[in-house]
């Protein structure tokens, strides 16, 4: 009779290191996958969030978004809009660099990984000359997501929206870090959204400027793209 014969050892450790290789190669790829569609669940999350908020607030204060009347660079009125949330914390001059210290250990970076100009970490946001007008300069909500009133990118001051905050990777522009905008100087040119320029709002306008998350240029936009694109397609 023929005995049964299995596999060498050579034979089992040419298999184990084909299949390492196979992982290695698909596996950082899934990976990434993954991560861009969870940051895309918590950004739509975010925007809806805010979106309606804003409308309350809007609505209960007689102001108006588009216009930038509700004012959003006064700190009483970051104030009254924290109230709307449930465990808000407020980021003022005196806690700044102690809640926004995770920008210290993750600079601030654009999604095509180069550095950002501008504030980079808690020291630059928290010394920096602020256009808001009293103490507070933000909020973070019980969930961790961190809403901050002046931030100087792209198309001027505008305000910043970190989805899962300062101390939670990857703290990059277009992945968990996107603009919004409240004022009357961004409204029309915005196709009046507060995320930015869309492409196709770009076209129809025939703008020779904006939409600078297609570019790569800049991650202002990146808000707008992903509500347009309906994913994180860069």
């Amino acid at each position: 009779m023929k005995k049964n014969q299995g596999f060498t050892l050579a034979e089992v450790l040419i298999t184990l290191g084909v299949i390492g290789v196979v992982a290695a190669m698909t596996i950082p790829g899934l990976m990434n996958t993954y991560k861009k569609k969870q940051y895309y669940t918590q950004f739509m999350k975010a925007r809806s969030v805010i979106e309606n908020t804003l409308r309350m607030y809007a609505n209960d204060n007689d102001c108006e978004i588009a216009d930038g009347s509700c004012e959003f660079f006064k700190s009483e009125n970051i104030e009254k809009l924290g109230r709307y949330f449930k465990g808000v914390q407020y980021i003022t001059k005196d806690n700044c660099t102690k809640l926004l210290s995770g920008y210290e250990k993750m600079p601030i970076k654009s999604y095509d990984k180069e550095p950002v100009d501008e504030a980079q970490n808690s020291e630059d946001f928290c010394s920096s000359d602020d256009l808001v007008d009293g103490n507070i300069l933000g909020i973070m909500t019980i969930d961790g997501m961190m809403l901050y009133f002046d931030y100087d990118y792209g198309y001027g001051n505008g305000h910043l929206l970190d989805i899962n905050g300062p101390n939670s990777g990857p703290n990059v522009f277009g992945r968990d870090i996107f603009m919004f905008y409240t004022r009357s100087s961004v409204g029309e040119g915005f196709c009046n959204s507060i995320w930015g320029i869309s492409k196709a709002c770009k076209e129809k306008n025939n703008y020779g400027w904006g939409a600078e998350c297609y570019n790569g240029d800049f991650s202002s936009d990146c808000g707008a793209r992903l509500i347009e694109e309906s994913k994180m397609n860069y």
